[in-house]
């Protein structure tokens, strides 16, 4: 969704800066201000791509905070 949703919506920002972008989202779980800087891009362009692909962000990071989280539930549940 993030290639497709990107792209119609921002047909002139480089594959390669959507791309920056997504990972700068996604994998480094950066706020649209910093990502701006990092890639180089404006702050309404990293947010305008952040607010447009809010989901699949949020997906993308709660799918590697849950498996880290219940593991540490079950360590404090065998402390105890």
């Amino acid at each position: 969704m993030i290639g497709s949703t990107a792209n119609s919506a921002m047909a002139r920002l480089a594959t390669d800066k959507i791309a920056a972008l997504k990972k700068a989202f996604t994998v480094d779980a950066m706020q649209p201000g910093q990502a701006a800087k990092e890639v180089g891009v404006t702050y309404a362009t990293a947010k305008r791509y952040y607010d447009l692909c809010a989901d699949e962000i949020k997906r993308s990071l709660e799918s590697r905070l849950l498996p880290s989280l219940e593991e540490s539930i079950k360590r404090v549940k065998k402390k105890k």
